[in-house]
């Protein structure tokens, strides 16, 4: 059975890949982020994933996770999540870009508003 994305299963493939990438953030660990989005490694940098993980650190830590939608797009994913956090008085929306091409499913690209 191959997997794919879909609206249907966004949130149960892509939930505990966000956990883990922010857990990553808030442990400022980028070799566990370019573990889980080996497409990283080389388009940001070291410095400025800690520069990102320490922009997040007043915020405290994660209250919770709320999946909001997947857009299907040409070559990937784009699943939405907002993020409360114990100390911040606005959410975090974090964009996670998966694929599955030929079946498997890894995490291609990330960004987050502040």
């Amino acid at each position: 059975m191959t997997n794919q994305i879909n609206s249907e299963s966004a949130e149960q493939i892509g939930r505990p890949i966000i956990e883990r990438i922010i857990k990553a953030h808030s442990d400022a660990d980028y070799g566990q982020l370019v573990e889980l989005i080996p497409d990283m490694e080389g388009k940001l940098l070291e410095e400025e994933f800690i520069e990102a993980a320490t922009s997040l650190e007043p915020l405290g830590t994660v209250a919770s996770i709320e999946y909001l939608g997947h857009f299907s797009k040409v070559k990937e994913h784009l699943v939405l999540w907002r993020v409360r956090y114990e100390l911040a008085e606005e959410d975090v929306l974090w964009h996670l870009y998966l694929s599955d091409n030929e079946g498997e499913i890894k995490a291609v690209g990330l960004f987050f508003d502040l």
